[in-house]
């Protein structure tokens, strides 16, 4: 397994670029180079010369004055790029399948610029570093004293290369005191010249060779040990793909153990909105985590839980609600479930406990939120152990006759507002919302929305705000701290919050989690509220949603495309494939989008994006040809 790796030092002139050219003369096909930052003689420039065949970048930054980075740029009234601006300028390849070598300049303590030292970038890199140590005497002290202020900072080299003239001694000496690192030697070339470099690659084979499966060794063992101990949600124990290796994750980007960056067209299960570590939401993360961590919320309130709680009913469609704070999804359905039927106990109605879904609902794998769904898929094997529950076409007038018959029994109607996620998702317009929500209050049921999905992604703070309507209950999680830590929340209407405002403790709620409304994740929470409060940020979704449906457009009638629908940042293409969620299309797609960067999972014959907020236009328009790439490859 190939990877991305940066190629580090003790000082300056140990032996990088040596090392470098002895690598990619003998990984042509396999690696390209890259040095961000450069001054005086051009490694940059040597490589291509020594190596022409050789893929080689350009440098983000170069200086003419053969001194450190800082005082280079200032002598040239210019400044260093940040350890942010390095990140964001990091290539990809230019050849499918291949990986970068990273040459680093000086030492990894060297000042990148007036403020950060290069062992920053290292450390945000987050890639397997290799350091060279010149083999001259003083070899041993060198490495193991660089090991040691590295490991301060998080750096552990998975391999220590001895650089120049032979000597067993040192080799021997640092592993002795470091067994931790493997130690290889490699002898320069006996010249400074094409030929000179390809024979002593050429004859050092093993050794490189060896180095690159100490390098590929890290990931591949994650990997392996990950199938010997994890049990993944929604996967097999025997698995078609192996799980990707994430060792980071900025913007739209998840970055990978091997160096790439591939798009999180699905927003991490939906979850994460505006990006991953979204600067505000990361800075309240840092400030409450510098005050506290968590305590219970049982006989205990904190600002964070009250804030949040504030906001979020800001932005319900009447005064006077109260909102119950859990973990998730399914948990905050649980507690919709719960308040539904405890308020018809508290009416002196306890026969009224059954609940009506729609067909394609999805509300969560706790067994109420089971119950309500009713995919013979997902629920079938634990059909025995729920209570009954009705499920009926989404259709008003279905509902209605349904209503009709049996609206004495019914606790409530739940419904994911507009889009039917996990389903498939299905959508339904705002006229058929507001139908089946006037149906449910027309017979005198509550009507519960199940937004943990749909919150923040159709174009509105809430999917039901489209159709001008006022659930009973409402269900959030997933973006609700913008994907950074789980936290959900049920939101009760004044009805069902006066039937439990009483002195008798026999009508109390009982229910409550270790967790509840955790106060860092409250207070990340916060200021995610604050956030979607602007209407721009709704517009964006739109926008989003809206780029990519006109960049498929070309696959209706196509490859046997069904469909294509779209709502908020939603897009969804519908295949003609047998097997619905078990469609062996959805896997040949997942495999093929990874290949060309990009995070795509499938419901079965039902390929989504539904990506962060802060996708620029060039991933999008990434993520519309891998979709349409992956299904014209799949079809043939």
């Amino acid at each position: 397994m190939t990877t991305d790796f940066v190629v580090i030092a003790t000082d300056t002139d140990a032996g990088k670029t040596t090392f470098s050219l002895l690598w990619l003369a003998a990984f042509l096909d396999r690696y390209e180079y890259w040095k961000p930052v450069e001054t005086g003689q051009s490694d940059t420039e040597t490589i291509s010369r020594m190596v022409p065949a050789a893929e080689v970048l350009p440098p983000l930054a170069r200086f003419t004055d053969p001194v450190s980075p800082p005082l280079a740029a200032a002598r040239e009234g210019r400044r260093c790029p940040t350890v942010a601006e390095v990140m964001a300028a990091k290539p990809s390849p230019i050849h499918d399948g291949r990986r970068l070598l990273i040459e680093t300049f000086g030492s990894p303590f060297s000042p990148l610029n007036d403020k950060e030292l290069q062992i920053e970038l290292v450390r945000k890199l987050r890639l397997p570093t290799v350091l060279v140590v010149s083999s001259t005497v003083g070899a041993v002290g060198r490495a193991l004293q660089a090991l040691e202020s590295l490991g301060k900072h998080a750096v552990l080299p998975v391999a220590v290369v001895l650089v120049g003239k032979s000597d067993i001694y040192a080799a021997t000496e640092i592993k002795k005191h470091r067994d931790d690192v493997e130690v290889f030697s490699l002898v320069p070339p006996a010249s400074w010249s094409e030929e000179a470099v390809r024979d002593s690659a050429a004859d050092q084979r093993e050794t490189l060779t060896a180095i690159e499966s100490r390098l590929g060794k890290l990931v591949a063992e994650l990997v392996a040990e990950d199938r010997q101990v994890v049990w993944h949600p929604y996967g097999s124990l025997r698995p078609a793909i192996d799980p990707l290796p994430v060792v980071g994750a900025s913007g739209e980007f998840i970055h990978l153990a091997d160096g790439r960056r591939v798009i999180d067209a699905v927003s991490s299960w939906w979850t994460t909105l505006h990006g991953h570590r979204h600067p505000p939401l990361m800075a309240a993360l840092r400030e409450a985590a510098s005050r506290i961590d968590h305590v219970l919320f049982a006989d205990v309130t904190h600002v964070e839980a009250v804030k949040l709680a504030r906001r979020l009913l800001r932005t319900a469609p009447w005064e006077g609600g109260r909102v119950f704070f859990s973990d998730n999804g399914s948990t905050a359905v649980e507690v919709a479930l719960k308040m539904a039927y405890q308020f018809w106990c508290h009416a002196h109605a306890p026969h009224r406990k059954l609940f009506v879904g729609f067909d394609g609902a999805y509300h969560g794998d706790t067994f109420g939120a089971m119950a309500v769904g009713r995919d013979r898929l997902f629920t079938g094997t634990f059909e025995p152990l729920l209570f009954e529950a009705a499920r009926v076409p989404l259709d008003p007038n279905q509902l209605d006759d349904f209503l009709e018959r049996r609206g004495s029994e019914v606790a409530a109607v739940i419904l994911e507002p507009l889009v039917q996620g996990a389903g498939g998702m299905l959508m339904h317009s705002p006229d058929t919302l507001r139908a089946i929500y006037e149906v449910a209050k027309r017979r005198g049921v509550l009507f519960i929305a199940d937004e943990v999905m749909t919150g923040n992604r159709t174009g509105r703070r809430w999917a039901y705000q489209h159709a001008g309507i006022a659930p009973d209950l409402i269900c959030a999680g997933k973006t609700l701290t913008g994907g950074v830590l789980p936290l959900a929340a049920t939101i009760a209407g004044p009805g069902v919050v006066a039937a439990f405002d009483t002195d008798d403790r026999t009508k109390t709620l009982f229910h409550g989690h270790s967790f509840t409304a955790h106060p860092i994740a409250c207070a990340v929470a916060a200021v995610n509220e604050k956030l979607v409060s602007d209407q721009t940020v709704h517009d964006r979704a739109t926008a989003i949603g809206r780029f990519l449906v006109d960049r498929l457009a070309l696959l209706k009638k196509r490859f046997g495309v069904v469909n294509i629908r779209v709502q908020g940042s939603i897009v969804a293409v519908e295949l003609d494939a047998a097997g619905g969620y078990l469609a062996s299309t959805g896997d040949a797609i997942k495999k093929h989008a990874i290949g060309r960067g990009v995070l795509l999972r499938p419901l079965g014959n039902v390929v989504y994006a539904m990506p962060p907020l802060c996708t620029s236009d060039d991933s999008l328009t990434r993520i519309a040809n891998t979709i349409a790439s992956a299904i014209g490859a799949t079809a043939q």
